[in-house]
């Protein structure tokens, strides 16, 4: 008798659905047009106020246990693109196709994940920005701590279990900014695990050398003229270390680059540009812009504007190719701009007030702080790492990217300091017996994964390995 009612115990848990707040509810999606039928879990879509604005999301339900499975919170970079890119193209579980209508996609991270995409900061997408918003790195962590904390009061079942961040790109900033908010200023009732970002900007002077270093690496430069870069001191850089709150504060200073070399430089680089112009430097192996190829264009161009802009403002004209453009086509910016859609996922109330909508934005992108995109993220990543709290870090490197490349982020880690165990040194990790790159976990608990072939976009060009590598995050090795 007792293991007849412990049974049916289990199977009430086992079968037991999430529970939503009648707010929530009140944003529950129930006819997303070109789902699939047998696409079951739930969806949620509207806008959260925040600081500056409210910003617009998407929630969905894991897959596989919603009431029990954790909570990723996901943003796209830019600055100023959209998370329904991710969503929508890369590791969200449906994809647009050419015929408006939703294809599922195999590797979906909310497999065993609560996700919620976001389209931030304010001004992007359907989100809504107040009068005179400055966008800053500081702005976006306040308003997305502000987002966290008030979609933990209309879900707040979801309070129970550890949530995590997610991002890729500038996401570099958003994370770790984000997530020292959040230590600072705990959102109550929650659990914090942490983050992971992909191809992540850190530092500039890093993100410069890693570029052509890749490319030189892929021998697609001639020695003479990667001689000449080298010798002429054009991607060297120093670090000037200063002890301040007991933090690493590095100076953006050009060893051996004085003010006469710099039309030199902007030659050489130049040189090296147009050489690899053919190419798609955010995966350099990987045919330019076919149907494969085509997730995230937007969010890669917006990144090259910032990385441009902050460069002429600064007096190297060369180091980024202006003319990187998108694909014209994307079903993406189709699917969204269709009123059944947007009705459907609440971002309007009817089809006649239809809105336009674009992966990325052209105002937060130009009015983005320049001083933030060249800040340096090593101070914050040192309060990270000493913050009693311990949360999960992680970041993985597609090591097919040039743009922010595995190399430069090898830059920026090792010029942490940080002490590590031979054993979790430089290891293997493998997807279905095959190797998916190399793996070292410092002492500190601070993972770094490489993910071999994999472009700036992992999830949408190395697919299983991104889903593998989300899981051992979470869950561990399994």
């Amino acid at each position: 008798m007792f293991a007849l009612v412990s049974f049916l115990i289990a199977l009430t848990f086992s079968h037991r659905e999430a529970s939503y707040s009648k707010e929530a509810l009140k944003d529950e999606v129930t006819g997303l047009p070109g789902l699939p039928d047998d696409y079951e879990a739930k969806i949620f879509s509207g806008y959260m106020n925040t600081h500056n604005g409210s910003v617009f999301y998407m929630f969905l339900e894991a897959q596989e246990s919603p009431e029990t499975a954790p909570l990723i919170w996901w943003t796209n970079g830019g600055p100023g693109c959209s998370g329904f890119n991710g969503l929508l193209e890369e590791n969200g579980p449906f994809r647009p196709n050419k015929d408006g209508n939703l294809d599922l996609n195999p590797h979906a991270w909310n497999k065993k994940a609560n996700m919620v995409f976001v389209e931030q900061p304010v001004g992007v997408g359907f989100s809504v920005p107040s009068v005179g918003v400055n966008y800053t790195d500081h702005g976006a962590a306040l308003d997305n701590h502000a987002f966290l904390s008030n979609f933990f009061d209309r879900f707040p079942d979801l309070k129970l279990r550890p949530f995590y961040l997610s991002s890729e790109s500038y996401g570099g900033h958003y994370l770790p900014t984000l997530a020292q908010q959040l230590l600072l200023q705990p959102i109550p009732n929650t659990s914090f695990g942490g983050f992971l970002v992909g191809n992540p900007l850190t530092y500039l002077p890093f993100r410069d050398y890693g570029q052509y270093f890749t490319a030189w690496g892929h021998q697609l430069l001639p020695k003479p003229l990667w001689d000449d870069i080298m010798n002429n001191n054009c991607l060297t850089f120093s670090k000037n270390l200063k002890q301040n709150s007991k933090q690493k504060i590095y100076s953006r200073k050009w060893r051996g680059h004085p003010r006469k070399n710099n039309e030199i430089c902007d030659t050489l680089i130049g040189q090296a540009d147009q050489i690899m112009s053919p190419l798609d430097p955010y995966a350099l192996d990987f045919p330019v812009c076919n149907t494969a190829n085509r997730a995230g264009r937007q969010e890669r161009f917006f990144l090259a504007k910032a990385l441009h802009k902050v460069k002429k403002n600064q007096g190297f004209k060369g180091y980024f190719p202006p003319k990187y453009e998108p694909c014209e086509d994307s079903y993406t910016e189709k699917y969204m701009t269709r009123p059944d859609v947007q009705v459907a996922i609440h971002a309007i109330k009817n089809k006649i007030s239809v809105r336009d909508w674009s992966v990325c934005s052209n105002v937060v992108g130009s009015k983005y702080s320049d001083h933030d995109v060249m800040a340096p993220m090593m101070p914050i990543y040192s309060f990270l790492v000493s913050h009693p709290a311990k949360i999960k870090m992680m970041i993985y490197s597609g090591d097919d990217d040039s743009v922010c490349a595995t190399a430069g982020t090898q830059e920026f880690l090792w010029s942490m300091g940080w002490d590590y165990d031979t054993d979790k040194y430089w290891q293997e990790w493998k997807t279905d017996d095959n190797l998916s790159g190399f793996v070292t976990t410092f002492k500190n608990g601070f993972m770094f994964k490489t993910v071999h072939g994999a472009g700036h976009m992992v999830p949408s060009t190395r697919p299983a390995q991104a889903l593998n590598l989300l899981h051992t995050f979470l869950f561990g090795n399994e």
